[in-house]
């Protein structure tokens, strides 16, 4: 099963990536178009969030808006399959950066740093950019059922550079890769509940979002910096790294984890705002938060 997978992987990597830029996005946003209106899954999710967060636009946008985030998702399937081919060629070919200063300067502080980021534009393939640009990052994995599924998804990570941490024991993990000056990246725009969560505001509305980068950066002051990826209109993909977010001292422990997680939230909630289009609309951020 494996092999098989493996061989599946590379044969849609190697077709992906003989094509122009211009195909590869015609067919993404095909794909996306095609499950935007004959296969609807998760549509009225989309359009649902979308009129939560922006109860003031007017319906043909929030349709239009629906229709460009599907497309987008087509956009990023096609250009999870360059994974494979994402060399320093191809690299200055599709990406651009911005504030790359804000790393540099974060890691001559030699105190470790954390990456906050979100399922925002073409996030799969940005985080394969991590080789090309000697970023030493590593991520929390979780685990698939399918265990030749999860060996193939492990393998992908580690061709693309990225050290993966086992949820299980992760708090030792992060702790020491920060600690060995590396970096950690977390995704923070996804529903969690308690006691991993905490309670915060998205768009207006409560949800509950992870602890967890907030209580590291309590306990070790290591920085924290926003990067996200942004598609262009010229098919280009540009990678924004931010200034740093400072860590601002309430008075407890608990108190600087509920706050700073509010701030990270915001600063995701900004970034989307700008992007509406090309977030992870079709997630249920605003479930229940039930302690």
């Amino acid at each position: 099963m494996i092999w098989f997978l493996t061989v599946l992987i590379k044969s849609l990597s190697w077709t992906v990536a003989s094509l122009p830029r211009s195909l590869q996005l015609v067919m993404g946003r095909s794909l996306g178009t095609f499950w935007f209106y004959v296969v609807p899954i998760r549509r009225s999710t989309a359009l649902e969030h979308l009129r939560l967060a922006f109860p003031q636009w007017p319906e043909e946008k929030i349709k239009r808006t629906a229709l460009q985030n599907f497309q987008n998702y087509g956009c990023g399937f096609v250009e999870f399959c360059l994974l494979l081919h994402l060399d320093q060629k191809r690299f200055e070919k599709l990406f651009t950066i911005e504030g790359w200063e804000y790393y540099e300067n974060a890691m001559k502080k030699k105190q470790g740093l954390f990456l906050l980021s979100l399922h925002i534009g073409s996030w799969e393939l940005m985080s394969a950019t991590c080789s090309v640009l000697k970023i030493p990052l590593s991520v929390i994995s979780k685990q698939f059922k399918a265990k030749s599924l999860n060996q193939v998804w492990i393998n992908l990570r580690i061709n693309q550079g990225i050290k993966l941490l086992r949820e299980e024991k992760s708090t030792f993990d992060i702790l020491r890769a920060i600690r060995g000056q590396g970096v950690v990246g977390f995704i923070l725009d996804q529903f969690m509940g308690p006691p991993v969560g905490v309670k915060t505001r998205f768009f207006g509305h409560e949800t509950g979002t992870a602890a967890a980068l907030a209580l590291f950066a309590d306990r070790t002051h290591a920085p924290v910096l926003p990067v996200y990826n942004i598609r262009l209109d010229d098919g280009r993909i540009k990678i924004v790294f931010e200034p740093e977010i400072p860590f601002l001292e309430q008075g407890s422990t608990e108190r600087n984890i509920s706050f700073m997680t509010q701030r990270y939230t915001s600063k995701i909630e900004e970034i989307v705002t700008m992007h509406p289009e090309q977030w992870l609309w079709i997630h249920r951020r605003w479930k229940p938060f039930r302690p």
